[in-house]
């Protein structure tokens, strides 16, 4: 009996203390919109500069002006086509910074991760696109099973 009670009492104690320490996921939502925001406006003309120039970091900045997003859009544009589709992929934290990544799929271009830094003030301090290049036999198997 004594065994029972200790065990529940455990059990609910690690129940509590995970309810007392769980996150509310506030900082992913916002590292999320940001992540959105910068994603439609890179694959279309609709989100403006000022808008996205709002959650970058102001070191971000000084690299990334209005004329560097314009010429990044027109560079997506021109290597990877049209945005067909675009997924959440993973959260990470490391050290006050959040690694926000998106997998996504253009005309031209069937996977490409698209990788957001963000500081502990949920500003965007870095970001980078890289295409996955998936290989020949990869795809062969892929296209049997579907």
């Amino acid at each position: 009996m004594k065994k029972i009670v200790l065990i529940f009492v455990a059990v609910m104690m690690m129940a509590f203390s995970s309810v007392c320490m769980a996150d509310d996921g506030g900082d992913l939502n916002k590292d999320q919109k940001v992540a959105e925001t910068f994603i439609s406006g890179i694959t279309t003309e609709k989100v403006p500069y000022d808008k996205l120039g709002a959650n970058i970091d102001n070191g971000l900045k000084k690299n990334f002006d209005a004329k560097a997003y314009d010429a990044l859009k027109n560079e997506i544009q021109t290597k990877f086509g049209d945005l067909k589709e675009s997924k959440f992929y993973s959260f990470e934290r490391h050290n006050n910074q959040d690694k926000v990544t998106y997998l996504t799929s253009f005309s031209q271009e069937n996977v490409v991760a698209i990788v957001f830094i963000f500081d502990k003030n949920n500003k965007l301090v870095e970001f980078g696109l890289l295409p996955i290049q998936q290989n020949q036999q990869a795809q062969e198997s892929a296209q049997q099973i579907s």
